[in-house]
């Protein structure tokens, strides 16, 4: 009877490690019985941030407009299957609205669990940049700004001054960056990146007064993403005016202090346009070896979008041998934009966005992957893309998030009534880990896989500099059963023994080891 046992237990754990076969960018119905989660709000809806936490529940940030156009920032938490996360803030969701204006375009989520989301609100003549913390549980930090909540002023202090942040990263100190825009005196849009202190003060150490921006000669000029390199200097990106109403592809880098890197493109600047027409970047990640990876769009003669991935070297310069001189451009069709993207660990390109005809006709949700080449992925789809049409209506993926051997995007799709809802997808993949940011555990391990009830896991990781480690073991649901903290690892190879609780019930549980130098370890065990 044992050994009947221990074979069936062993089918069910080699049961989920076969999703790894799994035809790469179909839909994971194990996720809400059908891959996807739609929602809708009345009016017009849209996540424009999405991340995942260590224990597999996805957190989604966006906009819900009501009838009249006010905005009202959300949060939802969605458990590992799929169903709203009830222990979340308030029946799974957090919602805010500060003068029926708050824009949220930035999401990230830190080593203590707890919850960053960033973008715009106004008095009604002002825009101000909007940062708000959450707990682990969905609620306001107190401790944070006033209640939880950030308004911050950052431009002229005149009436119809705008300031708005599009995306949101967090320095290993527990400094906060924000990237976006704000109005100078001429009336003109400046890239800017703000950096606030952990507790939500205006870090005026950085920058000027903690404002880092760059020269503009037009108006309209915006960062839409941030990165920070592996040395600790921080890349923005977007688009940049240069004349007439062109936007051009813009980078730039700062120093830890916010000044320009001089080392970097032309003066900290790389400023390029590819048809003298409109060219934008949307998504931006930084490779292990600090090369910059950006996706968006480039405009040709007769006025279609074609998507557009680029990768930059260490000095601004297009990377020769990736796509052609650097770049690639993809898509037929009338309309073809990445507004997101990540890199596998293997270092392939996944980009999501939208492929079809122009609004208001129809455009699909897609998925594109290419090699480190720049080349098509041709085992992901069909020649490396893969669409998505929900209802017969535009579908646009916004945000997108990698775990495990899962892709998890999150956008809006127009419903039958012409109005926009939330969506939230999840993709199999046929690769288990997405690329780590630089992160100081290098490897981990756990044996014996699986393991008896009340029997001793072995954990083996490899850090680069000494630190406490925090261990949990959680079920598929995302309940902590098991939590402590391992004091004292020394550099290099370390070994941890943990002993199971004796009560703990046999099944599929996560172990997760947790440093304080970024990110993460998850490996998946079965208990018998």
């Amino acid at each position: 009877m044992k050994n009947f046992i221990l074979t069936i237990c062993c089918v069910v754990f080699l049961l989920p490690l076969g999703l790894k076969a799994q035809t790469p960018g179909t839909l994971d119905e194990t996720f809400n019985g059908t891959g996807t989660v739609f929602m809708d709000n009345g009016y017009t809806d849209l996540f424009t941030a999405v991340k995942v936490q260590p224990d597999g529940k996805i957190v989604a940030a966006g906009i819900s407009y009501d009838a009249a156009w006010n905005a009202i920032a959300v949060v939802y938490r969605f458990n590992p299957d799929g169903w709203l996360d009830l222990s979340f803030g308030l029946s799974g969701s957090f919602m805010y609205s500060l003068n029926n204006e708050a824009n949220i375009f930035g999401c990230y989520i830190d080593d203590e669990g707890s919850i960053l989301i960033n973008g715009s609100t106004t008095d009604y003549s002002v825009y101000k940049i909007l940062l708000i913390k959450l707990t682990p549980n969905g609620f306001p930090d107190e401790n944070f700004g006033t209640g939880g909540v950030v308004a911050q002023k950052i431009g002229p202090d005149m009436n119809f001054y705008e300031d708005h942040s599009s995306s949101i990263t967090v320095q290993t100190d527990g400094k906060i960056l924000l990237a976006g825009r704000s109005y100078n005196t001429d009336f003109k849009y400046v890239p800017v990146v703000v950096r606030f202190n952990a507790d939500g003060s205006l870090d005026s150490s950085f920058g000027v007064d903690g404002v880092a921006g760059i020269p503009v000669t037009e108006v309209d000029n915006e960062f839409s993403a941030i990165k920070i390199q592996s040395d600790g200097k921080i890349v923005a990106s977007g688009h940049i005016s240069n004349g007439m109403s062109w936007f051009s592809l813009l980078i730039a880098r700062f120093d830890q202090d916010g000044i320009l890197d001089p080392t970097f493109g032309t003066e900290g600047v790389v400023n390029m346009n590819l048809n003298n027409i409109d060219d934008e970047f949307f998504g931006m990640e930084i490779s292990q070896d600090d090369e910059i990876v950006l996706s968006g769009f480039t405009t040709t003669a007769d006025l279609n979008y074609h998507l557009l991935v680029m990768k930059f070297d260490s000095y601004g310069q297009p990377v020769a041998d990736f796509g052609d001189n650097g770049k690639v451009i993809l898509g037929t069709e009338p309309m073809n934009v990445g507004y997101a993207m990540n890199l596998q660990y293997d270092n392939k390109i996944l980009v999501t966005g939208t492929s079809g005809l122009k609004n208001p006709n129809n455009n699909d949700l897609v998925l594109w992957r290419l090699n480190p080449d720049g080349s098509l992925d041709n085992t992901f789809g069909t020649d490396g893309k893969i669409t998505y049409d929900f209802f017969g209506h535009p579908d646009e993926g916004l945000a997108m998030d990698l775990f495990e051997n899962k892709i998890i995007v999150a956008g809006k799709s127009r419903n039958a009534n012409d109005l926009l809802d939330f969506v939230v997808a999840r993709f199999n993949n046929d690769t288990y880990v997405s690329l780590p940011e630089h992160e100081n555990i290098s490897s981990f391990s756990v044996m014996p896989n699986p393991v008896k009830q009340n029997g001793t896991l072995t954990l083996s990781c490899d850090l680069k500099q000494a630190e406490n480690l925090v261990f949990k073991l959680m079920d598929v649901t995302g309940n902590i059963i098991m939590e402590t903290i391992l004091q004292d690892n020394s550099a290099g190879i370390v070994t941890n023994n943990i002993t199971l609780p004796a009560s703990i019930a046999p099944g599929i549980y996560y172990v997760t080891l947790k440093g304080s130098v970024a990110s993460f370890k998850t490996q998946k065990i079965l208990v018998f």
